[in-house]
C-alpha cells in the first residue's frame, strides 16, 4: 500500500500513531543492534505484561522480587500505562510504545526477554526470549491474530494434548520456536494461601461472590471487532439496565455479589453496564486503582462466568463452578480452536438470562453439577496442577 492510500484508510492521527509507536522504534532497534553487537550480554531480564505487572509476566516478576533475584539481575519493564512512582531495587521501566534508543539498547543486551502481549524475539543468538502468553488457552481461535517473531526462542505450552492445536493457531509449526512445558506463572497465585482481594473492593461480607470475565468483542486496537452480535451494554446475555436491576435484586436477596471484570482490550466506549448495589464493574483502569489482579480476584470468587476466554480455564485450578456464555457463538467471527467447542466446555452453557440466573442459583445453593466434566477437561488441558510454575520457569532459564 502506498503512503497516501495508507493515510486515507487510517487517517493522519492513526498513521502517525503507527509511525510513532512502531516505525521509529524499528529504526532505533537497527541502530542499537549495530552499537551493541560486540558488547557482552548483561544480567538483565526484560518483562512485558498484558496490562503491566499482570498476567504471566507480572506473576513471574512478583516471584523474582520475593526470591530476591533483583539482587543479581536488573529487571526492566516495558510499560503501556503510567510508570509507578516507586519500584524495587534494581527495577526500572521504559514505555513500550515510546521510541527510545536506550530502551532498544537495553533489549539488545539483555540475557532474557519475557513477553505476554507484544512478543519480542531474541536480537542475538545468545539471548533467551520467551513468549509467556497472557492467557494459557481459551476456546477462541486466533490464527492470524497473534503473530510471533521468527527469532523467538520459546513459547509456554500447557500440555502435550494442546501443543499441536496451539502451534497451528500461533502458526509456528515449521519454525525454530521451541516449546517450554513448565506451567504458567499466573496459576501460582491460585495455589497460594493469600486472600483479600475482594476486601479491597468492598467492606461488606457476602455469602457468595461470582466473578464474570467476558472476553472482548470490540477491541480498542485498529477497530477490531471479533463478534457481529449487537450488545447494548457491551456485555453478553443482558440487553438493558432493567435486566441488570432484576439480576441485582436477586443477588441482593441472597446477599451475593457479582463482579464484572471488563477485558482490558475492550473498547470502553461500548461498555454501558453500570455499578449497582450488588454488581460491581471493573475495567483495566479501576483494577489498577484497587491494586489487584485477575488471579487474586479469582482466588476470592466462589464461581466464574466467562466464555471463549482463557479465564475459564485458569479458574479450573481452583476446582469451583464455571459457566460459559455462548449466546453469540454463531456470530463470533474468529471461530474456535477445535471443531466441536463442547469438547472443552467444563461447565454450564449459558445462552440467555434464564440460564444465567440458573447458574447463579446453583452457586448460591452450593450445587456443583458439572464437577466431573470440569475435571475431565482440566486434566486434558493442563500438565501441571500446582503452585510451582514460577520456580520451574526460573530453573528453566538457569537463573
Amino acid at each position: 500500500m502506498n503512503p497516501f492510500s495508507y493515510v486515507k484508510s487510517h487517517g493522519i492521527k492513526g498513521t502517525w500513531d503507527i509511525i510513532y509507536r512502531y516505525k521509529i522504534d524499528q529504526v532505533l532497534r537497527k541502530l542499537a543492534v549495530r552499537l551493541t553487537h560486540n558488547k557482552p550480554l548483561h544480567n538483565t531480564i526484560v518483562i512485558e505484561g498484558h496490562n503491566d505487572f499482570d498476567s504471566n509476566g507480572g506473576a513471574f516478576y512478583d516471584y523474582l522480587i520475593k526470591k530476591h533475584y533483583n539482587d543479581k539481575y536488573k529487571i526492566v519493564w516495558l510499560l503501556k500505562n503510567k510508570k509507578p512512582d516507586h519500584l524495587p531495587k534494581n527495577v526500572s521501566a521504559f514505555y513500550l510504545y515510546k521510541p527510545s534508543l536506550k530502551k532498544q539498547m537495553t533489549i539488545c543486551t539483555a540475557k532474557y526477554i519475557l513477553t505476554c502481549q507484544d512478543a519480542i524475539g531474541s536480537v542475538r543468538d545468545d539471548q533467551i526470549s520467551v513468549y509467556l502468553t497472557h492467557g494459557t488457552v481459551g476456546l477462541k481461535a486466533f490464527k492470524g491474530k497473534c503473530t510471533l517473531p521468527d527469532n523467538l526462542s520459546y513459547i509456554l505450552m500447557p500440555s502435550e494434548y494442546l501443543q499441536p492445536i496451539l502451534a497451528e493457531q500461533y502458526e509456528i509449526d515449521n519454525t525454530n520456536v521451541k516449546y517450554a512445558h513448565v506451567g504458567f506463572p499466573i496459576h501460582d497465585y491460585l495455589y497460594s494461601s493469600e486472600n483479600g482481594a475482594i476486601r479491597k473492593l468492598t467492606t461488606h461480607k457476602y455469602n457468595k461472590v461470582i466473578l464474570w470475565m467476558p472476553t472482548f468483542r470490540k477491541g480498542i486496537a485498529f477497530g477490531r471487532e471479533d463478534s457481529s452480535s449487537i450488545e447494548p451494554l457491551g456485555i453478553p446475555i443482558f440487553s438493558s439496565m432493567n435486566d441488570m436491576k432484576e439480576l441485582n435484586d436477586y443477588l441482593k436477596e441472597n446477599n451475593s455479589l457479582l463482579i464484572i471484570k471488563i477485558h482490558p482490550m475492550q473498547d470502553l466506549s461500548t461498555v454501558k453496564v453500570q455499578n449497582l448495589s450488588n454488581i460491581h464493574v471493573l475495567n483495566g483502569v479501576s483494577i489498577k486503582k484497587y491494586d489487584v489482579n485477575n488471579a487474586q480476584i479469582m482466588k476470592d470468587a466462589d464461581a466464574l462466568i466467562s466464555d471463549y476466554s482463557s479465564a475459564a480455564y485458569d479458574y479450573m485450578h481452583l476446582d469451583r463452578p464455571v459457566g460459559f456464555t455462548m449466546d453469540d457463538a454463531k456470530e463470533y467471527k474468529l471461530g474456535f480452536i477445535v471443531k466441536d467447542p463442547m469438547e472443552l466446555i467444563g461447565g454450564q452453557v449459558i445462552n440467555n438470562k434464564q440460564d444465567f440466573l440458573s447458574f447463579i442459583s446453583d452457586v448460591i445453593n452450593g450445587r456443583d453439577i458439572y464437577k466431573e466434566k470440569r475435571h475431565e477437561v482440566f486434566d486434558k488441558i493442563f500438565e501441571f496442577k500446582d503452585g510451582n510454575s514460577c520456580q520451574r520457569l526460573a530453573e528453566f532459564l538457569n537463573l
